[in-house]
């Protein structure tokens, strides 16, 4: 890493910007920025753009500090070497594109070498600290909404306003609050069906994204791939906690795996969507869309609100679709209710009426439907 990526990775991450966002606010590539960071490619060095970026960092264009970081994008240069080279620890897990074959032991090997990441499966740890390793995951109770919620909440607790109506950028997140390295490489998708994965060494993890999705993919699905990546981590994994590479491949076989999946994904829905703007902003939703439109059926309501919070918090419709039903908020009934009533305003929580039994009142729900033994 050259001193002037190093700098600029340092103020970017001090400014609160994730690097996707970085990248579009001074009209970059997210793999440009991403590899001027890691000393990959030389730094820029029109005026032109060094203004912008000294803008977007919050740099006082007539400082010192700031004529200094002038001079350091013009003294830099590039180690013509690759990102992956500098990619320590073991590769822990990944995640393909869709309707992908799973990776085999083989590919897990080639992928580890392609990212310059060790694969502990052919050191001295033998199969069974794999198997038990997979079957130890798979022991964890399913975790209901409120759990998965219940980690974001932890994960976005530090931030100084939990309750911003914003999208959540989440490489800021990543990068500031749980000490993750994300870095965008070329080849994984051509190579390997990779979107991401992850490496994980000395209690430090390293988030690698294809370089294609970086800069191709919608921000949405893109943050969305960012936060399963790390679900793991958060849901099950404790940052030290040695595991063999070729453990996600064991887990992914149990019979375990399809709920361990969704775990991942409604924690990446709420990582994107914590609950208390997203009630929040649907309140507001709801009253500006009655103002516009007055006393209209519950289905032209809810899509209604629908779009505007997929708009607000740059996600697709569908993943608002999705959060609004599954965990319980209830927004969809108490738009019913209001509409009923002639209300400007959504009922509380508590008044919504329940139709059928709550399936999710604790944090780990317990099945007592098994019958008791003699």
């Amino acid at each position: 890493m050259t001193p002037f990526g190093q700098l600029l990775g340092q103020l970017r991450r001090r400014a609160g910007l994730g690097l996707r966002t970085f990248a579009e606010l001074v009209d970059e590539r997210a793999s440009t920025v991403s590899a001027i960071e890691h000393g990959m490619r030389t730094p820029w060095h029109r005026q032109v753009t060094l203004s912008a970026v000294a803008d977007v960092l919050g740099l006082v264009a007539s400082s010192p500090f700031c004529e200094e970081f002038f001079l350091s994008a013009r003294n830099s240069f590039s180690t013509k070497g690759s990102a992956t080279q500098s990619t320590p620890g073991v590769l822990s897990w990944w995640w393909t594109t869709d309707r992908a074959s799973a990776l085999d032991h083989a590919a897990i090997r080639e992928l580890a070498e392609f990212i310059g990441a060790r694969d502990s499966s052919s050191d001295d740890c033998n199969a069974n600290d794999t198997a038990s390793a997979a079957r130890e995951l798979s022991r964890y109770p399913a975790l209901t909404e409120l759990a998965a919620e219940w980690r974001v909440r932890k994960l976005l607790g530090r931030r100084e306003s939990q309750f911003v109506v914003a999208p959540v950028d989440v490489e800021a997140v990543f990068e500031n609050q749980m000490s993750v390295r994300l870095e965008i490489v070329p080849g994984l998708i051509p190579n390997f069906s990779v979107q991401a994965c992850v490496v994980m060494g000395s209690g430090e993890t390293t988030l690698l994204v294809d370089r294609i999705v970086a800069d191709s993919r919608p921000l949405a699905s893109y943050r969305e791939l960012l936060a399963r990546c790390v679900a793991p981590r958060a849901l099950w994994i404790e940052p030290d906690q040695p595991l063999p590479s070729d453990w996600f491949l064991s887990l992914q076989q149990t019979e375990d795996w399809p709920q361990l999946l969704r775990d991942c994904e409604r924690f990446s829905l709420s990582m994107l969507l914590p609950a208390a703007p997203v009630l929040s902003a649907a309140s507001a939703a709801y009253r500006e869309v009655v103002q516009q439109q007055g006393w209209v059926d519950t289905e032209t309501a809810a899509c209604a609100v629908r779009n505007r919070l997929a708009e607000q918090f740059a996600v697709p419709p569908l993943l608002v679709h999705t959060r609004l039903v599954r965990w319980p908020c209830h927004v969809y009934g108490r738009i019913a209710q209001a509409l009923a009533a002639e209300e400007l305003d959504l009922p509380p929580v508590e008044w919504f009426v329940e139709h059928e039994q709550p399936q999710q009142r604790l944090l780990f729900e317990k099945s007592l439907s098994a019958p008791l033994s003699p």
